[in-house]
């Protein structure tokens, strides 16, 4: 079945479940995507052996604010579990928004 919202398949997930789960990126992270990632994460930690959280930006072309926050959201939904947010891989754009935003700071980058 197609998609009824062309603009979700902008953004491609893969996604490899598990304590130590990651997700792929592929494509632009913004409004009409970013609903697609948060469902995918608040699909992982539904489930409370979830500890750490990757998300692998290394195909990722576009970024804004609605990404930004979905990282904020789900560090946060880690942390108060005692597990971790990290970012792997990020472009050079997307590292300089974190590094802008201070997120760089709170959230792991490898």
């Amino acid at each position: 079945m197609p998609d009824d919202n062309p603009r979700t398949a902008l953004l491609g997930l893969t996604v490899d479940a598990g304590a130590s789960s990651t997700i792929t990126l592929v494509g632009e992270l913004d409004p009409a995507t970013a609903p697609q990632l948060d469902a995918e994460i608040e699909q992982l930690l539904a489930d409370d052996d979830v500890k750490r959280l990757v998300l692998d930006l290394s195909g990722l072309t576009f970024l804004d604010s609605s990404g930004l926050r979905i990282f904020v959201t789900a560090r946060e939904a880690l942390t108060s579990r005692g597990g971790a947010l990290a970012l792997r891989d990020p472009s050079a754009n997307t590292q300089r928004l974190l590094d802008i935003t201070g997120l760089g700071e709170i959230i792991a980058v490898e």
